[in-house]
């Protein structure tokens, strides 16, 4: 792909479908919960959320893979980035305020890391489906 250049990336569509991606998320997880799938166990929860983030970050990425037409992986790979942004912003502002303990010790390192692969990984992969999908492409 010759589009993979800085210069294609562009940061608005990628924050765009970084929360279109959390909205399909948390609406698949919302879905599952009523189901009765998430929050039945460990074995439950690790999966549908997982599913739900593999999903929802691939429907965001599909959709900021098509409006930019350019640089796929570099798209989703700052949605995926982006996660540390918002995680950031969102602790500074809520850290400790509704539970009285902050996020960073909710989470191991090794589930965030994962976390962050299974996001990556379906951004890239939603990016590169469409830009595949995109009628005009930057070459």
């Amino acid at each position: 792909m010759h589009s993979e250049h800085l210069r294609n990336v562009r940061l608005s569509w990628v924050a765009f479908g970084w929360f279109v991606g959390f909205s399909v998320a948390s609406s698949i997880i919302l879905v599952l919960a009523a189901v009765g799938i998430v929050g039945s166990g460990p074995l439950g929860d690790a999966v549908g959320v997982s599913v739900a983030v593999a999903v929802g970050w691939a429907a965001g990425g599909f959709l900021t893979g098509f409006k930019t037409a350019a640089a796929p992986i570099l798209n989703g790979a700052f949605m995926a980035l982006f996660t540390f942004v918002a995680w950031f912003a969102i602790n500074l502002v809520f850290g400790g305020l509704t539970t009285g303990t902050e996020a960073w010790e909710g989470m191991t390192v090794r589930t965030a890391a994962l976390a962050l692969l299974v996001q990556g990984a379906a951004a890239i992969i939603g990016c590169w489906a469409g830009y595949r999908y995109a009628p005009l492409r930057v070459d």
